[in-house]
C-alpha cells in the first residue's frame, strides 16, 4: 500500500508538471501565433497582379534591416549607408547581426524576407523561455507565475482606449518598451532583450554562490549583446552596478569575487560599441547619420498612457519589496534572505530605467527595452498584495484580458490595414503591397544597374529598393536618408508639374543621380511627366518606366 501511494504521488508530480508545461507552451504558441497571424494573412490574401512587401508594422525602419541583410548576402562584413546617395563611405563592423542574418539567407537560398521573420520568431521563443525562468526564480507560487507569464506575453497600455483622441498611442509604435511588439516588429528587439534577461539571471546567480560558473556564459552573452543592440549595456551596467552595492549594503561586505565577475561580464561587451563608434566616427557619411539619428524619450505622461495600468499595479509591487518584504524577520532565513534580493534587483531595474530614461541623449528611447519584464513581475506581485485573498480580487484572466487589448488592438489594425486603399504616397506601413510593375521595374535594376549609381523614386519605392536592390537611393528614409527632409522636399519639387527643367538638370549633375523609377505613386505627387524631358527609356511595364537621367 505504501509504495502504491509513493507510485501515485510521483505520478501526479509528473502529471503536473506536464500540465505546467503544456500551459507554457500553450501561452508561447498564442503570443508567437498572434504575432504572426496578420503577415500569413497577408501574404494569402494578397491581390492579383500585386505582391506583398513582407512588411506591416514598422515597414520603413523594416526595409532598411532588408537592406543590411542584402548587405551580408552580397559578402560584406562592414555596414554601409545605402539609403543616402552621397559618395565616400568607408562602412563600419557594425549590424552584424542583419549582416548574419543576410549570409544565412543567401547560404540557405531563401529571401531576406523569410530569413527576417523566421529570426524574429525564434528570437521571440528565446525571450519568452527566459523571461519565463526569471518568473521563476521569483515567485514560487504557479498561480503567480502563470499571472506574471500572461502579462509579459501580451500586456501593454492604455493605447486600445487612447486611439480615440490621439492616431498614435505608444503602445502602437514604441515596440521596443513591449515584449509582444518587440517580437512583433523585427528580430533583434527580442534577441537583444532575450541576452539581456539571461545575462541578468546568470549575473544574479553568480553573486548568489554560483561564480564563476556563471559568469563566463553571461560574458558569451554580454559579447553578443554588444554587437546586437549596444544601448543595452547601459542597462545592464546601471542595473547590475547598482545591485552589488545593494547588495553590499545588505551583507555589510565588499563582495569581490561578484564584483570581478560583474567587470568581465561588462567588458566581454565592449567589443560591439567600441568597433560600431570607432566605424562610425571615422566614416563621415555614417558619422553625419548618427547625429541626426534621434529617437527621444517619452514625455511623463504619455509613458503613463503607454504602460496603463502596469504603472499602479506596479508601484504596489515596489512598495511591496521595499517595505512589507523588507520588513519581515529575516534573521537566520536564508532563502527570505535571498527571496528579498531578487526583489530588489527587480526594483533596481526599474529605477536605473527610469534614470536613463531622464537623460538628454537622443536615443534615450531605446532604454524602455527590457523593462516590461520587471514591470509585469512588480505589477503581478502588487496585485497580489493590494488583493491577498482571491474573494477580493478581479479574476487575473479578466485582468490579462483587459491589459493585453492594445496588444490585440495592434493585431486587429495591422489586418484591417490590408482592406484599406493602398495609396499612400509616402509611408510604406499604409502601402504593403507591390504592384507587378514595381515589382518588374526592382528585377530590372537588379539585373541592369552597377554598384554606386544612385536611383530617383518616391518615398515608398525608395525605401523598399535597398533592401530588394543594393543600390543607394536619393531618398529613401528620413534617418538613413542624409539631409532627409530637404531631399524629400527635393523629390516633391523634382516631380512637381511646374518645376523648370534647369533645378532637375541641377539636381541630377550635383546629386549623381542615374535613373528614374516612375510608377503610379510618382506620377500622383506631383503628374510631372518624365518622357518630356527627353531622357531614354530604359524599361516600360503595367505603368511603371525607368529612365535614364543623362
Amino acid at each position: 500500500m505504501i509504495v502504491a501511494s509513493s507510485q501515485r504521488s510521483v505520478a501526479v508530480k509528473k502529471l503536473n508538471l506536464t500540465s505546467q508545461q503544456r500551459w507554457l507552451a500553450g501561452w508561447i504558441l498564442l503570443t508567437l501565433g498572434l504575432a504572426t497571424l496578420p503577415f500569413g494573412w497577408a501574404w494569402l490574401t494578397t491581390p492579383p497582379g500585386q505582391e506583398f512587401s513582407g512588411l506591416l508594422f514598422n515597414a520603413s525602419d523594416g526595409n532598411t534591416y532588408l537592406s543590411k541583410m542584402e548587405e551580408g548576402r552580397q559578402g560584406s562584413w562592414l555596414f554601409y549607408l545605402v539609403y543616402t546617395g552621397e559618395p565616400g563611405g568607408s562602412g563600419a563592423f557594425t549590424y552584424l547581426f542583419y549582416l548574419l542574418l543576410g549570409k544565412l539567407a543567401g547560404i540557405l537560398s531563401l529571401p531576406n524576407i523569410i530569413v527576417f521573420h523566421l529570426s524574429r520568431l525564434v528570437g521571440g521563443l528565446a525571450l519568452l523561455l527566459v523571461s519565463y525562468r526569471f518568473i521563476q526564480k521569483l515567485f514560487a507560487d504557479t498561480l503567480r507565475q502563470r499571472f506574471a507569464f500572461r502579462l509579459v506575453c501580451l500586456s501593454a497600455g492604455l493605447g486600445w482606449l487612447l486611439v480615440l483622441v490621439t492616431p498614435n498611442p505608444p503602445d502602437f509604435w514604441v515596440a521596443e518598451g513591449y515584449t509582444f511588439q518587440s517580437i512583433f516588429v523585427n528580430p533583434h528587439f527580442p534577441v537583444a532583450t532575450a541576452l539581456l534577461i539571461y545575462i541578468v539571471i546568470g549575473c544574479m546567480l553568480g553573486l548568489e554562490g554560483q561564480g564563476f560558473r556563471a559568469y563566463w556564459k553571461t560574458g558569451l552573452a554580454s559579447f553578443a549583446l554588444g554587437f546586437v543592440h549596444p544601448f543595452l549595456l547601459f542597462t545592464l551596467a546601471g542595473v547590475l552596478g547598482l545591485f552589488w552595492l545593494r547588495r553590499v549594503f545588505a551583507f555589510k561586505r565588499i563582495d569581490w569575487s561578484g564584483f570581478s565577475g560583474l567587470v568581465l561580464t561588462g567588458l566581454a561587451g565592449t567589443p560591439g560599441p567600441f568597433l560600431t563608434w570607432w566605424g562610425t566616427t571615422h566614416d563621415p557619411l555614417l558619422n553625419r547619420w548618427m547625429q541626426q539619428n534621434d529617437t527621444p524619450s517619452l514625455d511623463f505622461l504619455t509613458m503613463l498612457g503607454a504602460y496603463g495600468l502596469l504603472i499602479p499595479m506596479a508601484l504596489a509591487g515596489v512598495w511591496w519589496v521595499e517595505r512589507s518584504l523588507r520588513n519581515k524577520n529575516l534573521e537566520g532565513d536564508k532563502e527570505a534572505e535571498k527571496e528579498l534580493l531578487r526583489w530588489r534587483l527587480v526594483t533596481t531595474w526599474l529605477v536605473v530605467t527610469i534614470v536613463l530614461l531622464a537623460l538628454p541623449f537622443n536615443f534615450s528611447r531605446r532604454f524602455l527595452e527590457g523593462i516590461h519584464l520587471p514591470l509585469c513581475c512588480l505589477a503581478t506581485a502588487g496585485y497580489y498584495a493590494v488583493f491577498p485573498q482571491a474573494g477580493y480580487r478581479l479574476k487575473e484572466k479578466v485582468l490579462t484580458f483587459v491589459l493585453s487589448l492594445s496588444s490585440l488592438g495592434l493585431v486587429i489594425i495591422s489586418v484591417a490595414l490590408l482592406y484599406l486603399p493602398h495609396d499612400d504616397l509616402y509611408d510604406p506601413v499604409h502601402s504593403p503591397y507591390l504592384s507587378q510593375g514595381e515589382v518588374a521595374a526592382i528585377g530590372w535594376l537588379d539585373q541592369h544597374s552597377h554598384p554606386g549609381e544612385v536611383i530617383l523614386t518616391g518615398p515608398v519605392l525608395g525605401n523598399v529598393l535597398p533592401g530588394r536592390v543594393l543600390r543607394p537611393v536619393f531618398y529613401g528614409h528620413l534617418y538613413e536618408t542624409l539631409d532627409s527632409k530637404r531631399k524629400l522636399a527635393q523629390v516633391r519639387q523634382f516631380l512637381d508639374t511646374n518645376t523648370p527643367g534647369t533645378f532637375r538638370e541641377e539636381l541630377i549633375q550635383n546629386e549623381r543621380l542615374t535613373y528614374l523609377v516612375y510608377g503610379w505613386r510618382e506620377r500622383q505627387l506631383g503628374g510631372f511627366d518624365p518622357a518630356s524631358a527627353g531622357w531614354p527609356l530604359l524599361f516600360n511595364r503595367d505603368g511603371v518606366q525607368i529612365y535614364h537621367l543623362t
